[in-house]
């Protein structure tokens, strides 16, 4: 009997030990498929490239000077590994930063395209006299073949902190010695003093300087061609709202059988400062042609001041862009430089009010044929 008991218990114990190895371990799950995917890399713009040349990263003392000994800041930098820091000590009130650089820099723009750019520290901006001087200069010295950036100017742009300093070479004052030379620069040097001695210690920094080329200014829109207002034609234009190549729609007009001409004339209802001069400047838009093989090689595109085409005129010939079009849509950039100005000095840029396109067929238009017009426009040229 207590054999039969002993086999009795050893049973159940095995039978529970069976059953508990076959119960299904819980493991955390792995499914991801209630997780958010990470956005797609947005390949429509292109990658931005930093071509700016740097000066000095602030990341050593080395060739570096001050109002008392500066001091290498690892902490709290705009960029890299340290910035350059010192202190208007308590009852005194001057302050500089002076970089010596241990070989020119190229720094591969003009007065008119290129910009110094740093970030500068200041803990307390009210504290700032109205004087001093950022200077860049290729002579080694701070009062030759300079350009300077009085701080004057400067002082009432800043806030307590970082700040991002992008000074425009245009906008500087140059040495009557000519200037610097932007391909050997090799000297930077920054003073200012507070309005008064200082009662405690002033904190001050420079990080990651460096020359970049200004960004070209936005276009200025001459006519978006969304409406037909003001704009006349060999014959009455059409606004068409499919097919255009900006905004809602474009000015269209058709040379019809048995003629030959077309043209698009806007004034413009108020006059339009181009922001550009015959130098720098280039007259934008698309032109729609249904078939180049057409046209006359005469005519010309004509851009005034005076409210006449034929007055304070800019103009460019057909006869030189007809053979650079295609059919359908052509981008036209034509550089003010390239075009003919009238006898009486030309366009005033900074009040442009009328726009005007003819042209001919080269023989008598045997079916109707669609020219076009969107989006004209005066940017900075390439």
């Amino acid at each position: 009997m207590k054999f039969i008991k002993a086999m009795m218990v050893c049973s159940i114990f095995i039978a529970a030990f069976a059953l508990g190895s076959c119960k299904k371990e819980k493991y955390i799950s792995r499914d991801t498929s209630g997780l958010k995917p990470p956005p797609p890399v947005d390949t429509t713009k292109p990658p931005v490239v930093d071509t700016s040349v740097v000066i000095d990263n602030a990341d050593k003392l080395d060739g570096w000077s001050s109002a008392g000994d500066p001091s290498l800041a690892t902490t709290g930098q705009k960029e890299g590994t340290g910035y350059i820091k010192n202190s208007i000590k308590a009852g005194s009130d001057f302050m500089q930063f002076i970089k010596t650089l241990p070989a020119p820099v190229n720094t591969k723009v003009s007065l008119t395209t290129g910009e110094l750019e740093f970030w500068f520290y200041v803990q307390d901006v009210s504290l700032l006299k109205l004087d001093g001087q950022i200077q860049f200069s290729s002579s080694g010295d701070p009062d030759k073949n300079r350009i300077g950036w009085a701080m004057d100017k400067i002082i009432p742009t800043l806030k307590n902190g970082w700040n991002h300093l992008e000074l425009k070479f245009i906008d500087g004052q140059t040495t009557s010695d000519g200037g610097p030379d932007l391909k050997a620069m090799n000297f930077f040097k920054m003073f200012f003093w507070s309005a008064a001695k200082a009662t405690a210690d002033q904190q001050y920094g420079i990080d990651d300087i460096r020359v970049a080329a200004v960004p070209p200014p936005a276009d200025v829109v001459i006519d978006n061609c969304d409406s037909k207002d003001g704009w006349s034609s060999a014959g009455d234009p059409m606004l068409a709202t499919s097919g255009q190549k900006e905004g809602t729609g474009y000015i269209k007009n058709n040379i019809t059988s048995g003629n030959d001409f077309m043209q698009f004339i806007k004034p413009l209802a108020a006059p339009i400062n181009t922001n550009e001069t015959i130098a720098t400047g280039e007259l934008k838009f698309w032109f729609y042609v249904q078939d180049v093989s057409l046209l006359k090689l005469d005519g010309q595109i004509q851009f005034s001041s005076s409210g006449d085409p034929d007055k304070n005129r800019i103009g460019w010939a057909m006869d030189k862009i007809i053979p650079t079009l295609k059919n359908g849509w052509n981008h036209l950039e034509l550089k003010f430089s390239d075009g003919q100005i009238t006898g009486d000095g030309g366009p005033d840029l900074t009040a442009m009010n009328y726009f005007k396109m003819f042209f001919w067929s080269a023989a008598k238009a045997t079916s109707d044929q669609t020219y076009g017009i969107d989006d004209v426009r005066v940017g900075a040229k390439p």
